[in-house]
């Protein structure tokens, strides 16, 4: 199925596209769907119910703040992490603002609910809204899915094959979509271009991802600048140090881009705004990379910048399309080096396959990663795993410039880690529930 790159990059609040920014537009979505019904006037409750990961790790990822937000009419792309917090520390006593309008008794202790323990059965991330009258009467019920991308469906959605979008050249792997652009004679970031403008209009797709390249600038930006502690663990925030000691002592390129992803996952650990490429625990390498090329290139335009990203989505489409979705960090950081590595050996000037290549060579070397992280926090190993995912990218990129015809070996090295995933479990696979995320290591 076609995803678009203005879906793929998805900016909204941290820690988690499937337990902040999808819940978030899960409830921005019922409110919608109460407005429309002609029911929001007639609301005087709402009762929310979290079922799976969303219960187990809500309160630590801040899903509760997101899903208040929603409530409240605030769209993702405007959340911040304190504006979310002084949200819900208030509404208990101040009232839910319900779509931003009139406000109704809302208590987050008591109807705000985590149900620990239950799942549904087509996916782990649930959440159902319960809308009541004044006497306690029903209106309305709504059972909403999150999935690792932050895309929400609704039962019916969830229930029906997905309906594809037509597009001039459809792609579901990385062969066919180097044989797209040898049979036509286009870049990857052309043909990506074509089909996007299948959806809307060249310069809504320009004006879109410019937007998208001007807030991972800002994340980087926030990260490097920003010192501190991270919520809930208390582990101190390291960007700012590092990014200063590399100007005192400028180190390799790698190094660098290191940095950068750092940054942006903190800020991602911290709740604030990032972009997600392909998901909000893996936004660091595409970020950082796309940060890097544009500190050390001569800079004449915005089309490269475009090129770049169109690139990267279009290499992250394919991979996914391919089957390896879910499937731990293999799936989160390893695409975004992939990622990373295409756009930026594109921007760069590598052919078709040398940017397949790159993107190959960043990924080789996150198979078998399982998602792990410590007491289900996006945090550790999570931003470590963006900065070594960021290096990887940039060392992929460099090797595949030096390849003149390179081996197209990609579709393969997605096979085997789509058979891996298949016999790893499911709790070390998306939002670990096993592994230091129960038995907290020492560190």
């Amino acid at each position: 199925m076609y995803v678009s790159a203005l879906e793929l990059y998805r900016i909204g609040p941290g820690p988690s596209s499937s337990r902040t920014v999808g819940p978030q537009r899960a409830a921005l979505r019922f409110v919608h769907d109460l407005s429309a019904d002609g029911m929001a006037a007639r609301t005087a409750r709402v009762d929310v119910h979290l079922f799976g990961t969303l219960a187990c790790t809500g309160r630590e990822s801040g899903t509760d703040g997101a899903v208040v937000a929603g409530l409240s009419g605030e769209a993702a792309e405007r959340s911040d992490a304190e504006s979310r917090s002084a949200r819900l520390d208030r509404v208990a006593t101040a009232g839910l603002p319900l779509g931003g309008r009139g406000a109704i008794h809302f208590d987050p202790d008591r109807h705000l609910r985590f149900h620990v323990g239950q799942a549904m059965v087509h996916n782990g991330n649930a959440l159902r809204f319960d809308a009541f009258d004044a006497a306690g009467a029903p209106l309305a019920s709504r059972l909403y899915f999150t999935g690792a991308g932050g895309e929400v469906q609704d039962e019916r959605e969830a229930a029906c094959a997905p309906v594809d979008v037509r597009v001039p050249y459809p792609f579901a792997s990385g062969d066919t979509l180097l044989g797209a652009c040898r049979a036509n004679g286009k870049k990857i970031a052309d043909l990506a271009r074509a089909n996007e403008c299948a959806l809307r209009s060249p310069d809504e797709l320009r004006a879109g991802l410019l937007h998208v390249a001007l807030a991972m600038r800002a994340s980087i930006e926030r990260g490097i600048a920003t010192r501190g502690t991270l919520p809930v663990s208390g582990a101190e925030r390291r960007a700012a140090d590092l990014s200063q000691a590399l100007e005192r002592s400028p180190g390799t390129e790698s190094a660098q881009c290191a940095v950068y992803a750092a940054a942006v996952a903190e800020e991602n650990a911290a709740g604030n705004c990032v972009v997600a490429a392909p998901t909000h625990g893996a936004a660091g390498p595409v970020a950082a990379l796309l940060h890097h090329w544009r500190a050390t290139a001569a800079i004449t335009g915005e089309d490269r910048t475009v090129e770049y990203l169109m690139t990267a989505a279009a290499v992250g489409q394919s991979i996914r399309a391919a089957g390896l979705r879910q499937a731990g960090c293999q799936s989160a950081v390893g695409l975004g080096a992939a990622m990373a590595a295409a756009g930026y050996a594109a921007v760069l000037g590598a052919s078709p396959a040398q940017a397949l290549c790159a993107a190959e060579r960043a990924l080789e070397g996150h198979f078998a990663l399982a998602c792990d992280s410590v007491a289900g926090l996006v945090q550790q190993p999570c931003i470590e795993r963006n900065a070594r995912g960021a290096a990887c990218a940039l060392e992929a990129a460099q090797d595949a410039l030096h390849r003149p015809a390179p081996r197209p070996g990609l579709d393969a090295l997605v096979r085997s880690m789509v058979e891996t995933a298949r016999g790893m479990a499911g709790r070390y696979k998306s939002d670990s529930l096993a592994g230091i995320a129960r038995n907290i290591a020492d560190c």
